[in-house]
């Protein structure tokens, strides 16, 4: 079982996060994937190194006759770097670090105890960057599966420039992480290995270029991908020169291609119906929540008439978002499909389609909507409607001059970029500023 640590669980589980994808992951990876190809949910350099060296330990050790598998492997080795980040930084909060309630206490750092599945956060790191490590070119696999990832060159000289200052007990870092791997030496808490590991140290001077070179050239993917990528750091490295005060759609770049820029538009006009296709579910779960007594409602006939009105507005902006994607024009059918349900002129045809898609917070039962296993009666502050499965958990304050409702890959790729330029600890320092005022 260690070996699926950090794998989804089941759809439906008691106490069910609020993810609601609606049916439409696979057209969010879609648009997604046109903004920038092959990033998955990467937004600074540390998480792909540790990912990288992960698989190469794992790799390592199975060459030395140890029983390992990259994510047990993995996972461990970013709960050994959050540790010994938190260890240096008195346990303060940040968003490269995870585990901080869940690592505090411990002090058997051993390879035994580190690969179990309850040791460590449920959703690790290392899930970012399934998608990016082969596209980017650090690992070679015939599957998406991490377990399936075998360490490419490229890989290897990524993680050996990144570590080839520190020598925990004369090893290098790959060698002596095996010996741990192998549960040959428990020795951890060194600072050797903290400068090598911890996220919230930067990259030297000399990995920054092979890291930037990956980014341009990839891995085994389409010149087309490649070619959006690049197109779309060379823009993102135009905006941390120029910092202009805004973008609106208006402004296509010189860096991004017609066609690039269709998409990255495209993409914003869909993100924002399912946003208001889940805002009208949130005010149909308030009035459900809301009610004193039978928490349901039945679309029998029509929608009755106080949640015609609680939904009222909600309906309106639902409809003006959805009008404006298909009159944009993309040739994305499921998303097509999906605006055109929300255009219907029967608000109980529309809200129907809405509760079939979701299942999740709402569900129908025949013509009765009724609260789903993550049903609140109020929609929390923050709700979490990502749904491609990548990992977004990126610091959502601070100031980044792009075009409204933009790929938060592009986002990403932002920060990314300051990363490499040494200036993203600074920006995180702002932005916590931001969001604390």
């Amino acid at each position: 079982m260690e070996a699926n640590w950090g794998l989804l669980g089941p759809e439906f589980l008691p106490n069910a996060r609020r993810t609601r994808t609606l049916g439409l992951g696979a057209t969010v990876r879609a648009f997604n994937e046109l903004a920038v190809p092959g990033l998955g949910g990467v937004w600074y350099g540390r998480q792909l190194l540790l990912a990288t060296l992960g698989v190469a330990v794992a790799e390592e050790a199975r060459r030395r006759g140890s029983k390992v598998q990259n994510i047990e492997v993995t996972n461990a080795i970013e709960a050994l770097a959050c540790w010994l980040a938190f260890n240096g930084n008195g346990w303060s909060r940040d968003s490269r670090l995870r585990g901080n309630t869940k690592l505090q206490g411990k002090d058997d750092f051993s390879f035994r105890r580190a690969r179990q599945r309850n040791f460590y956060v449920t959703q690790p790191m290392r899930m970012a960057t399934v998608q990016a490590l082969p596209a980017l070119g650090f690992v070679a696999s015939d599957s998406a599966r991490f377990n399936a990832f075998r360490c490419s060159e490229e890989g290897r000289g990524f993680v050996e420039k990144a570590t080839e200052r520190n020598s925990p007990y004369n090893r290098s870092v790959i060698d002596h992480l095996t010996c741990w791997a192998q549960m040959k030496d428990d020795r951890v808490d060194t600072e050797a290995l903290r400068q090598a590991l911890s996220p919230l140290n930067g990259f030297s001077v000399e990995t920054i270029p092979l890291l930037r070179e990956r980014l341009i050239q990839g891995g085994n993917e389409s010149s087309d991908d490649k070619a959006r990528r690049s197109d779309a750091l060379a823009w993102i490295e135009a905006l941390r020169t120029y910092r202009p005060d805004w973008l609106t759609w208006q402004q296509r770049p010189k860096e991004i291609a017609e066609k690039h820029w269709h998409d990255l538009q495209a993409g914003a006009l869909f993100f924002e119906t399912r946003e208001a296709a889940i805002a009208m579910l949130d005010a149909t779960e308030v009035h459900i929540g809301n009610q004193t007594a039978g928490k349901s409602c039945s679309l029998k006939a029509k929608i009755p008439q106080a949640l015609k009105a609680a939904i009222e507005k909600p309906i309106e902006n639902l409809k003006s978002a959805a009008n404006r994607y298909l009159t944009f024009g993309h040739a994305d059918t499921e998303a097509i499909r999906f605006c055109r349900e929300c255009v219907d002129d029967d608000p109980s045809g529309m809200l129907r389609s809405l509760v079939e898609r979701d299942g999740h917070v709402l569900r129908l039962i025949g013509d009765e909507v009724k609260p789903g296993p993550a049903f609140r009666g109020s929609p929390p502050a923050a709700e979490q409607v990502g749904a491609d499965n990548e990992d977004q958990e990126t610091p959502q304050s601070g100031d980044i001059p792009l075009p409204v409702g933009i790929s938060y890959r592009v986002r990403n790729l932002y920060l990314l970029n300051l990363d490499m330029h040494g200036e993203l600890d600074a920006w995180l320092q702002l932005a916590s500023r931001e969001s604390e005022a």
